[in-house]
Order: C-alpha cells, then sequence, then structure tokens
C-alpha cells in the first residue's frame, strides 16, 4: 500500500509522535524515578478540568515511562511496569540507579528514515516487539515516542470500530482480587500474571462474584510515589470507581464513547451471566486487530477523502469555467426552485391548518428527504441539559433508524449550543476532513452519518432542537439553495411548535397568571437563596477538609511532607475563598476579583509568615469580576505562582524584597496577569513547562484550561506574563 507521507496523509508518522517525553539521567535513584512519574501521573488529570479523554489518554501514555538519556544520547527506558514490579520485589529503590535496571530499547525510529516509516510502520513494530513505547530520534537525539496513544489520536478507524465487537479487542485477561487485599499483594499478583491491572470484586449470594473496582500498576506506582504503605492499604481505598461493565456484543465505537462519557480508561467485558471475558481500553484495538484490517480501513478512508476532495477541485474548476456563460438558469434550476416554493407553501399551509404538531413534523421531513434526495432527515429536540432526542425521522431503506435515540454530546454545551442559538448553520461535506471534535465524530459515526446539514429550530432566544438533513453513502457537497431551504423550513417548523404550544397553554394561561408570577418570584427567591447556601457549604466544607490537612501535618515529621500538606492547604483555601465571595456577593455568577486577591494573598503571607515578616506585596488589580469557571482556575494559578516566590525567591540577607501582582482587561473579556518578584531569579537550566514540580505543572495545565498563553522573564528576578479570556466568553469552532 503506498502512503502520501506528506503531513495530510493520515498515516504520516509526524502525526503520531508525542514530543514530550519524560527523561532522567543514568545515576538517577529508582526512588526519584518513580516519584518522578508519579508527579507527573498526578498532575495529568484533574476532574474538574473536564480534560477530554483523548488528552488524558496521551498524558497517561506520556508519564508512563521515562527515558534514560546521557547527554543526547539515549541509553534505555523504565516503565510503570518495571516500577510496579520493582516495587512488587521489595527491592530497596533508594539505593538502586535507574541505569542498572532500564531496558535498553530494542528498536528506534531516525527522523531521517520517516520518509520510509508511517504509523501504520510504526504500530506493526509495536505489536511485533511487545512493548508500548517507541523512540524517535533525530540526530541520535531522542525527539519524541510513539504510543498505542498517539496512534489512535492520529488514526480515524471510526468506520472500521463500530462494525466490530468487543470479544475482538480484548487485549488481556481479567485477574481479580477481593476488596481487603492490600496493595503490595495487588502489585505481586501483576507481576505474577504478566497483566497491567486487577479487577476488584466482592461475593454476593445470589449472583456470586460482582466486579466493582480496578487499580492498576500506574496506581501502584502513584502511591509509592506519595510514600505511603502499600501493605497498610487497602484496594477498596484506591480503586478506580463506578466500574464500567461492558457486554462482548457491544461494538468497539460504542465502548469508547460509553468510556469518553464516563472519563474512565478501563472497562469490563462479561457475559449476562456475569462471566468476566476480559478488560479492554481505547486501545486495545491496535494490539488485536489485524493489521491488515486496520490498513484497509485507512486506505479506504484516506481514498475517500482523496476522492472527495479532487472532485470537490474539480467541480470548482468548472463552476469557474462555466461562470460567463451562466446568463440564465437552467430548466432544470428552475424546476427545483419551483419545487422548492412548493413544498414551503405546503408546509405553511399546513402549519395554518392544523395543530397536530406529530403529523406536520412527519411530514415535513419526509418531503425534505424525498426533494433534497439524501438518507435521512430528523428533527432532534433538546432536554434542559442539553441532551436530546429524535422525536421525528425520515429514513432511507437500509440504513439504521434513529428514532427516540437519546444522545448526549459533553461537547455540544461547552463549544456549539450558544453559536446555534445566534443562527449557526453547520454543512459539512465529510465528517472525516471537517475539523470537528472526536467526540462528535463519535456520535455521528453511530448513525452512518457522512455528511450532514444542520440548522437549528429557535423558539426566540431558545434552542428548541435542530433539523438535520444527513448523507450516510459518502461524502456530499450542499448546493446553496438546500442550505436555504432547509433554513427558511426551520422557520416554519418554529411557527408550527410555537403555534401548537401557544394552543396548549391559552385554555389555562388567563386563570394562572397570577399564581404563576407569584410563584416564580417564590422559585427565584428561593434557588437565590439556595445557590448561596451550597456555596456557603462548598466553603466549609473545604475549610474542613483544609483543617483536616493541617492536624494530619501535625503529626508529620517530614519537612517535605510537611510542605506538600501545606502547599494542598493553600489550594483548598483558594477555591474555597471563592465560594465565600460568591456567597457574599449580590450577583451570584461572578465575584469582585480584585477583593478576591487581596484575600487570597494575605493568607498566602500568613501561612508562610516565617518568610512573609520581610517582604511586601504590592497588587493592582482594575474592577474585575470573573465567573466561578474562570476565577477558579485564575485563582490557583495566583496561589502556585506566589507560594513560589514566598518560598523560593528570596535569601535571607535581602532586606527589600518584593512581590507584585497585577491584573488588567482591555474591556473585552481578555485579561493580563503579571505575577513578579524582584528575588534571585528563576534557574536558567530549567524547563517550567517541562519540570518535577506539581505546581508548575499544574499552573501550565490551568493555562491550557483558560486557553490561555504563558511566559517566563527572569531577566530581573522572576515574572510570569499569563494571557487569557474569561472561559464563558471563548469563541469556538467546530
Amino acid at each position: 500500500m503506498q502512503h502520501n507521507p506528506s503531513s495530510t496523509s493520515l498515516v504520516c508518522l509526524e502525526n503520531a509522535i508525542d514530543r514530550r517525553p519524560l527523561t532522567v539521567s543514568p545515576d538517577t535513584l529508582l526512588t526519584e524515578a518513580i516519584t518522578i512519574m508519579g508527579k507527573a501521573q498526578s498532575s495529568c488529570v484533574l476532574p474538574t478540568l473536564k480534560v477530554p479523554l483523548g488528552s488524558v489518554l496521551m498524558s497517561k501514555a506520556r508519564t508512563s515511562s521515562v527515558f534514560v538519556v546521557e547527554g543526547t544520547q539515549l541509553l534505555g527506558a523504565f516503565t510503570d511496569t518495571d516500577a510496579a514490579w520493582a516495587i512488587a520485589k521489595g527491592m530497596n529503590l533508594a539505593d538502586v540507579k535507574i541505569a542498572s535496571v532500564m531496558r535498553k530499547p530494542s528498536i528506534t525510529i531516525a527522523l531521517s528514515e520517516s520518509d520510509d516509516v508511517n504509523v501504520l510502520t510504526a504500530l506493526s513494530l509495536l505489536r511485533q516487539h511487545q512493548i508500548r513505547h517507541l523512540p524517535i530520534l533525530e540526530g541520535g537525539q531522542l525527539v519524541g515516542v510513539v504510543t498505542f496513544e498517539s496512534i489512535r489520536q492520529a488514526l480515524q478507524l471510526d468506520e472500521l470500530l463500530k462494525s466490530q465487537p468487543l470479544s475482538e479487542a480484548i487485549a488481556s485477561p481479567v485477574i481479580h482480587a477481593p476488596l481487603t487485599t492490600d496493595a503490595l499483594s495487588l502489585a505481586q499478583l501483576m507481576m505474577e500474571h504478566h497483566v497491567n491491572c486487577v479487577v476488584l470484586t466482592k461475593t454476593d449470594s445470589e449472583k456470586g462474584i460482582i466486579p466493582v473496582g480496578i487499580v492498576s500498576e500506574r496506581d501502584i506506582v502513584q502511591l509509592y510515589s506519595l510514600k505511603l504503605d502499600l501493605q497498610k492499604t487497602q484496594a477498596q481505598n484506591i480503586m478506580v470507581a463506578p466500574l464500567l461493565c461492558l457486554s462482548p456484543s457491544d461494538s468497539v465505537l460504542v465502548a469508547h464513547w460509553k468510556m469518553q462519557q464516563q472519563y474512565v480508561q478501563r472497562a469490563v467485558v462479561s457475559e449476562s451471566s456475569g462471566e468476566l471475558l476480559g478488560i479492554v481500553t481505547p486501545t486495545s484495538f491496535l494490539q488485536t486487530f489485524p493489521l491488515t484490517e486496520i490498513s484497509k480501513a485507512v486506505e479506504q478512508l484516506q481514498h475517500s477523502i482523496n476522492q472527495f476532495a479532487a472532485e470537490k477541485a474539480l467541480l470548482g474548476h468548472n463552476n469557474n469555467t462555466n461562470l460567463e456563460r451562466q446568463g440564465h438558469e437552467s430548466h432544470a434550476e428552475l424546476l427545483e426552485q419551483l419545487e422548492r416554493n412548493r413544498l414551503l407553501t405546503a408546509i405553511a399551509l399546513r402549519i395554518r391548518e392544523s395543530l397536530n404538531l406529530e403529523a406536520i413534523l412527519k411530514t415535513a421531513v419526509a418531503e425534505v428527504r424525498q426533494f433534497l434526495q439524501t438518507d435521512r432527515v430528523i428533527i432532534y429536540r433538546f432536554n434542559p441539559d442539553l441532551s436530546g432526542t429524535v422525536v421525528v425521522e425520515s429514513v432511507a431503506e437500509g440504513w439504521q433508524p434513529a428514532l427516540g435515540s437519546t444522545v448526549k454530546d459533553n461537547c455540544f454545551a461547552k463549544d456549539y449550543a450558544q453559536s446555534y442559538k445566534e443562527g449557526r448553520i453547520q454543512v459539512t461535506e465529510d465528517i472525516y476532513t471537517a475539523g470537528l471534535t472526536q467526540c462528535h465524530i463519535d456520535i455521528l459515526v453511530l448513525f452512518d452519518i457522512r455528511a450532514n446539514l444542520v440548522v437549528p429550530i429557535l423558539q426566540k432566544e431558545h434552542l428548541w432542537g435542530l433539523l438535520c438533513a444527513y448523507h450516510c453513502s459518502g461524502p456530499r457537497r450542499w448546493r446553496e439553495f438546500e442550505v436555504d431551504l432547509l433554513k427558511q423550513l426551520s422557520t416554519q417548523v418554529a411557527i408550527a411548535i410555537q403555534q401548537s404550544t401557544l394552543f396548549e397553554q391559552v385554555q389555562a394561561e388567563l386563570a394562572e397568571r397570577k399564581r404563576a408570577e407569584e410563584q416564580l418570584k417564590a422559585s427565584l427567591k428561593e434557588k437565590e437563596v439556595l445557590l448561596k447556601e451550597i456555596h456557603h457549604r462548598v466553603k466549609n466544607n473545604l475549610q474542613i477538609i483544609s483543617s483536616l490537612l493541617k492536624l494530619q501535618s501535625a503529626y508529620i515529621k517530614e519537612p517535605q511532607a510537611v510542605d506538600m500538606f501545606k502547599d494542598s492547604q493553600n489550594r483548598i483555601r483558594s477555591m474555597a475563598l471563592i465560594h465565600e465571595k460568591l456567597y457574599q456577593s449580590k450577583d451570584l455568577s461572578k465575584i469582585d476579583f480584585a477583593e478576591y486577591i487581596r484575600d487570597l494573598t494575605f493568607n498566602l503571607l500568613r501561612s508562610y509568615k516565617s518568610n512573609s515578616q520581610i517582604i511586601s506585596l504590592k497588587t493592582t488589580v482594575n474592577d474585575i469580576w470573573l465567573n466561578i469557571d474562570t476565577a477558579i482556575p485564575c485563582g490557583l494559578i495566583i496561589n502556585e505562582l506566589v507560594s513560589n516566590s514566598l518560598k523560593h525567591a528570596f535569601t535571607p540577607t535581602n532586606r527589600e524584597n518584593q512581590i507584585s501582582i497585577n491584573l488588567n482587561s482591555d474591556g473585552d473579556k481578555n485579561f493580563l496577569l503579571i505575577i513578579s518578584d524582584n528575588g534571585c531569579g528563576f534557574p536558567q537550566e530549567l524547563d517550567f513547562r517541562n519540570t518535577e514540580s506539581l505546581g508548575l505543572e499544574l499552573v501550565c495545565t490551568l493555562t491550557e484550561q483558560l486557553e490561555g498563553t504563558i511566559e517566563l522573564d527572569s531577566s530581573t528576578g522572576t515574572s510570569f506574563k499569563i494571557t487569557f479570556s474569561e472561559i464563558g466568553n471563548l469563541g469556538r469552532n467546530n
């Protein structure tokens, strides 16, 4: 099979390279290497950030190994499997250097040879050598790594995955243990059976063995990095739960979609009788499916994309060539226009004559599908939580019906809802070339959709639903008059919906109006009180957690551990302070961020009082109000950077030490945050984006969440410059 080596090819190796591998020197002790892996892993996933599953998988893959380098030369690798093995063996990791236990790479790829190596070749090498990390070298220097997770990100295999059952994707057997098993015994079980996770079970007198959670080798590594006693730590206290259980008849694509919805990375496959068949991950199929099938699916998709692009280019060329000759509409175009007008007139007439909304909508989708000669036309109605149901459908023979299907797209509310409320029309000629998010593609593929035309159905400012025309048999170029037809029809459908709704309400409206107004006032008052109470209770609970950490730290003798507890306390206080400000605010949607910064920095100075007596703090903040989604990550960023300055910036000999915080807005919801000090400066040899510091890793992750940028200036002291926009006002494109 011949492949285009350019970056536009689906199988281009560059698309699958993760260029941020963790590295250590050969004299690094095992305990230090494992700590690095554990810290990096713990900073990858913050549940409140709602990071997409694809990004989580890439982060987890990155932290599952460290590469040993000396100078520019790659010497070997040490994985979480190796770490779990060393822990299970009871080795004294504090006395062992990583060079003595690392594994030399069984194979590497040089970028100079990448024209002959593509993603499928890399996948074959991973499977052939039974490894999970394929180092990529440039000039002999490690520049990246290819993993099953990065290959999953690069390849669009939805057409293949939707037709393959989970029974063909099971990558590992099920090893299970009781809930009361200690963590060290679990590590020994993994080593004995050569698996990377253990399913935790409980016994029921009627149902027998029931799976309730999973512990992986990465969990063992993280526990060790936290210096916990593995023999005294029971599995039920560390397991990942609730456990996602799937049927072997489910398709791989459905399984991946469910894992994405529940933010889990492993699922158990079991029979209806309760028999555990195996464990699957979002990349299991890459290790089990025949390479010929994967290659064929990629080739077909690439061919389809190339063919569609060529046809589109040819059509554009022909249109330009014929432009000068188009003086009048052709006979066919006139017929299409007449048919479109007939269709609109007929539907408008039905709306005037009938109040049966369901009959009107069914007729509308049937006639639209016939007119457009497409495979499926639906009307999709939203629920209050922006999940939705297909309420009306017309579908061509041979395609799976979608009527009554309910879909919860986590990306929709965040990325697209507002733009559809503003009249957005989605025209997609091919879902694989339109830049859609992976979660969106996964949902479309479940219903065999390849091209779509989507217009909103609005009730004033309310997004009632969507009118969707789908082409399933292949890509399709939607013509302008087809887009215009659907847009006009959505207006007619909106009128029908409004007319039906008004008819249902008019009988009781006058009698109920006064009572409804009183109920509305009481409800709003109750909700306001409830929201205030929620924020108050959340603040109290966070303060209780902070107090518990403080009490626990009193029993800890190691200074490093005490510092970790203090950092955790400060992070919790920064979030608790947000809820306290919301509780005190008249506007429950925003807080006065200038006042918040003053209170936050006062608490930090008091927390580090041994240093703060000789440090002055200067804040310059305009009248800025932020919503809670923006305030929490921004507050955590300020907490981390100011804490770093208090802990590391100043020496005892300095007398005039100052930390400055400046936050300004351009008036268009764009913000500039500068946190600086006049201390000893940031070490030149460190890259703040790739350090072992949880705090700096958290700052970088939170900046990405705000879709902002961060810069470091260490010419005079240390100065971090962060630009970001309020999360609720970020522009997004589908």
